[in-house]
């Protein structure tokens, strides 16, 4: 009867979700618990939602800034290459690149949206 008894309690523990599933599951409450307070707090305060709203502005300018200086170091990248190759690949590695860099342009653009 004990043995019948251990093996029950054994295997219902074992159906019991581990530890680390709630700890989880409190980290999880704990962050939404946060961000309402945060969220209250700025709703609050009229000139702190201004600040925040001009400071995501001027992050996205920068990220754009960023995008642009890259498509630009690729389109001198590009310039350099085909300046320096032979004339006999020039127009094969130019083909390639174009399309290489159009996915590239159009990943960058997809990120930004």
């Amino acid at each position: 009867m004990k043995e019948n008894l251990d093996l029950y309690i054994k295997r219902f523990m074992s159906t019991m979700p581990s530890e680390e599933l709630y700890f989880e599951a409190i980290r999880e409450i704990m962050k939404d618990i946060i961000k309402e307070y945060i969220k209250k707090k700025i709703n609050e305060s009229e000139g702190l939602r201004t600040e925040i709203m001009e400071v995501l502005k001027e992050y996205m300018e920068a990220r754009l800034k960023e995008y642009d200086s890259m498509a630009k170091m690729a389109k001198v990248t590009a310039k350099i290459g085909v300046a320096t190759a032979p004339k006999s690949i020039k127009d094969e590695a130019m083909t390639d690149f174009l399309s290489s860099f159009q996915s590239e342009i159009e990943e960058i653009i997809k990120r930004t949206l």
